[in-house]
């Protein structure tokens, strides 16, 4: 007799159209049942620990509805996400997780030039006058998506100030001022900004739903602003 697959979600996290369901469990079998792709938008999920579960796979083409890749900030996607299951169970619903929730709402602010102001004490470079320090991240990985063989060279301290960006890892130190970026563009996972003094733009990967590219943005926006008024 065969034994009926599993519901896993009543309806898939990303397309809300069709069951996620999990291959019937095998007797006397250590193995982990397998969780079956959505036969809608093929996205797939793998169990991460009790209660938590991962999206491993989605093909932005076939996502529809409330999580269409190109109606929200690249960044805050859901690939590679582990949530747990009743978190799954409300994005499926239209809602969002807590963390990209948050993730979405300081973007917001950041892109319109509300940046918060940390103290400039400490800094590993000397700011100028009336420079400003607004957002910090770390580890942000340059030209790098993940850590290649253990190197620590290829992640560094991200610091945004109100003229520049400076990112501060083990083999030195790189500044870019806002005025000689050419442009900076969103990427999958991640942002470039190209240096008028550079032939390649530098590609920065900041961790999961972090805003740093919105307060890049914003930062952006205010020091243009300011040029203009003076």
């Amino acid at each position: 007799m065969t034994k009926a697959a599993t519901v896993l979600f009543e309806k898939c996290p990303l397309c809300s159209q069709a069951k996620i369901t999990m291959e019937p469990h095998r007797r006397f079998s250590f193995s982990v049942s397998k969780i079956k792709p959505c036969p809608m938008c093929s996205a797939e999920f793998a169990a991460k620990g009790v209660d938590s579960y991962q999206l491993v796979f989605c093909d932005p083409h076939k996502v529809v509805g409330n999580h269409q890749c190109a109606d929200r900030v690249f960044r805050g996607c859901y690939l590679g996400a582990t949530l747990s299951k009743s978190e799954w169970q409300k994005i499926a619903e239209g809602g969002e997780s807590d963390a990209f929730s948050k993730f979405l709402d300081m973007s917001k602010r950041f892109q319109q030039g509300s940046l918060p102001t940390y103290p400039s004490h400490g800094l590993p470079f000397v700011p100028e006058k009336d420079e400003v320090v607004h957002y910090f991240s770390s580890p942000v990985y340059l030209n790098e998506k993940q850590p290649s063989y253990g190197k620590s060279s290829d992640k560094g301290d991200f610091i945004l100030t109100s003229r520049r960006i400076v990112i501060v890892h083990q083999t030195g130190t790189l500044s870019i001022p806002f005025e000689r970026m050419e442009r900076v563009e969103e990427c999958p996972l991640g942002f470039s900004v190209k240096d008028e003094e550079s032939f390649e733009p530098f590609f920065f990967f900041p961790p999961p739903y972090d805003p740093v590219f919105a307060a890049l943005l914003g930062a952006i926006y205010n020091f243009k602003g300011l040029r203009q008024r003076t």
